[in-house]
């Protein structure tokens, strides 16, 4: 099986939140198989164009006309040869995993196999979270609850809210969320590296209170020392994960003690390979691995194959906002909101990814 063709496809979808941008790898092989990747910078991708650039300009040249043997070889040599120009980590970590996704999709698609069943499937559901995007101090608790509504509905006792410019008004609404939701129902929060070590120190301490399971990523991730600090006298948890850009990363934040809950995803670390690796280390030094999210259906795809063959992992992020998107891209609701029972997503075990998006509705997503 030899890689014919490598397209990079910048795309622009509607979610229930708005218009987002994401970014999608589609390889061809000289057989007649089509492998789909996708990339992610934390929030779908806000520079579709530049990690096309990278893909069409340093990536694809490499790839075309090679035999699809293995995965790791390939995805080493892209990393090698870039690295020095390109670095390792942001748009180039980002869009190297678009790319270690699709060509692992085509190798389970000539295998008749999914990826996870390829590496070692341990599970055949996993239960979700359900992120909500709004600000916690834009709105009354009424308006979250009814946000998180269809995903509660859905059996998911496992939430995550945002805090926004006010972040002490935030812990405020999250108090009356509380109240709402009672202690059944887990409660995590994201800071969106928007705090410093003083107002970390002082929400923690509120946040434990009120039985927040972790705070993620309070300060900027590259911010070691001060993450580390923050962590030492929070009385919550601190997470992060989609700053990280592979196993060598994960690895120091765990030993410094910067996180104790590591959020590894397939589409920012380096593709499926290396959020595998990533979430195996957890156990070792005594954390929590869940899965980040936050693309469209390739996206999903992958993080469910790692999900599937991750025996360490025991959660995934699921954006309540993408709901429009995941049913859009698929043309049907089978890893939509109303697939979820009893808080649990089932894993596709179908050859790849297991998941493919309808090539007409890419070609209508397309930016200029």
């Amino acid at each position: 099986m030899r890689i014919a063709r490598v397209t990079p496809l910048p795309l622009q979808c509607r979610s229930a939140n708005g218009p987002m941008t994401f970014f999608v790898v589609r390889i061809e092989t000289d057989d007649g198989r089509v492998g789909y990747g996708e990339a992610c910078d934390c929030f779908g991708v806000s520079y579709p164009q530049v990690h096309a650039a990278i893909v069409r300009d340093a990536f694809a040249p490499s790839l075309v006309g090679r035999e699809l043997d293995a995965v790791a070889p390939l995805v080493h040599g892209l990393r090698r040869a870039s690295r020095r120009e390109l670095g390792e980590s942001w748009a180039s970590a980002q869009a190297r995993s678009a790319v270690e996704i699709a060509l692992w999709d085509l190798v389970g698609q000539q295998a008749g196999r999914s990826v996870s069943a390829i590496l070692g499937r341990v599970r055949e559901d996993i239960p979700v979270y359900a992120g909500s995007s709004p600000f916690l101090d834009d709105h009354e608790a009424a308006f979250h609850l009814e946000r998180l509504a269809p995903m509660l509905e859905r059996g998911v006792r496992h939430v995550k809210l945002r805090t926004g410019p006010d972040p002490d008004r935030a812990v405020d609404v999250l108090a009356d969320l509380r109240r709402l939701l009672g202690r059944d129902v887990e409660i995590m929060v994201d800071a969106s590296e928007s705090l410093d070590l003083p107002t970390t120190a002082r929400l923690t301490d509120r946040m434990a209170e009120l039985d927040v399971r972790w705070l993620e990523e309070p300060l900027l991730q590259s911010r070691h020392g001060a993450v580390a600090r923050a962590a030492a006298r929070s009385r919550v948890p601190i997470a992060a994960g989609e700053h990280l850009f592979s196993t060598e990363e994960a690895i120091a934040a765990l030993v410094s003690g910067e996180i104790t809950v590591i959020q590894p995803d397939p589409c920012i670390s380096g593709g499926i390979a290396e959020a595998r690796e990533i979430a195996g280390l957890a156990a070792g030094f005594g954390a929590r691995a869940v899965l980040h999210y936050h693309a469209g259906l390739v996206g999903l795809g992958a993080v469910l194959q790692v999900a599937a063959c991750a025996p360490g992992v025991d959660l995934l992020e699921y954006p309540v906002h993408l709901d429009t998107v995941l049913r859009t891209q698929s043309g049907n609701d089978d890893l939509g909101i109303a697939s979820i029972v009893d808080g649990r997503l089932s894993l596709p075990d179908g050859p790849g990814l297991g998941v493919a998006p309808l090539e007409h509705v890419l070609a209508e997503s397309l930016l200029p």
